[in-house]
């Protein structure tokens, strides 16, 4: 197996870059950044290529700028996704997983994850979440999924696909981001290996929510009220799941 991560990242939270780049290489043979000056709502802000001319080089890692276009932030975020995937098979690896720039994995369950591939019908896992808000200690269960590794083929690519397994619930509900559903129909298979996703762990707040493909302009002050009251039992307006105190399995600060 040759594993690419490919990461999704903008301004909002290249805090994080660094540790999700370690953190993915300690699973995968490479990562590749797929990165912009322009967020997917037009918003212009160089963060990220300030850390890339301020970082130095290392040979498992790409970064690759591909800037939106006109059309939805769906579109845009799915457009980047491919656009890695097609570098990643240019690049010769055989499996990938594509990923934001807050989404963390355990090494050890990735690795382990990774002999399940000795299987040849295999042809990708899909896993539950722990979502993260305000603090690297601080989280609650998700009800959505996100694919993990996945086998590369030929035409392998991503996008709104429905017949993706898991990608809903028996009654109709979506449990799997649009803009990350592989064109596969078989040979997906559930994983008990938890991804942990920062997803409300940013310096500027405001500026996720300004700029997310998903429209969280509508839950802002949900989200203010989150960050001013969360802590370890107070039940989350936004998952209606009581906060839980781990550890900061990631060495994170922010």
């Amino acid at each position: 197996m040759k594993l690419a991560s490919i990461i999704n990242v903008w301004s909002d939270c290249v805090e994080l870059l660094p540790h999700c780049i370690k953190n993915h290489l300690e699973f995968c043979d490479g990562v590749i950044v797929v990165w912009s000056q322009y967020s997917n709502h037009g918003v212009k802000n160089d963060a990220v290529l300030e850390y890339i001319l301020g970082n130095g080089k290392d040979s498992r890692v790409q970064f690759m700028q591909l800037e939106p276009v006109s059309g939805t932030p769906l579109m845009n975020e799915t457009r980047k996704r491919n656009f890695g995937i097609e570098n990643a098979r240019l690049e010769g690896y055989t499996h990938f997983m594509i990923a934001d720039t807050d989404e963390f994995w355990k090494t050890e369950e990735m690795n382990n994850e990774k002999k399940r591939f000795d299987n040849p019908e295999l042809n990708g896992l899909t896993h539950p979440l722990k979502v993260y808000i305000k603090s690297p200690t601080l989280w609650c269960l998700d009800h959505t999924l996100v694919p993990g590794i996945l086998k590369m083929r030929k035409d392998s690519y991503v996008g709104n696909f429905k017949e993706f397994p898991f990608a809903y619930d028996t009654i109709g509900n979506a449990h799997i981001d649009p803009s990350r559903r592989p064109n596969y129909t078989t040979g997906i298979e559930p994983s008990t290996v938890f991804m942990h996703h920062f997803s409300y762990v940013r310096k500027n707040i405001d500026l996720k929510i300004d700029n997310s493909s998903a429209n969280l302009r509508r839950s802002r002050q949900v989200i203010y009220d989150e960050l001013r009251d969360a802590k370890p039992g107070y039940v989350s307006k936004l998952y209606h799941q009581e906060l839980k105190e781990s550890e900061n399995y990631f060495n994170i600060v922010i």
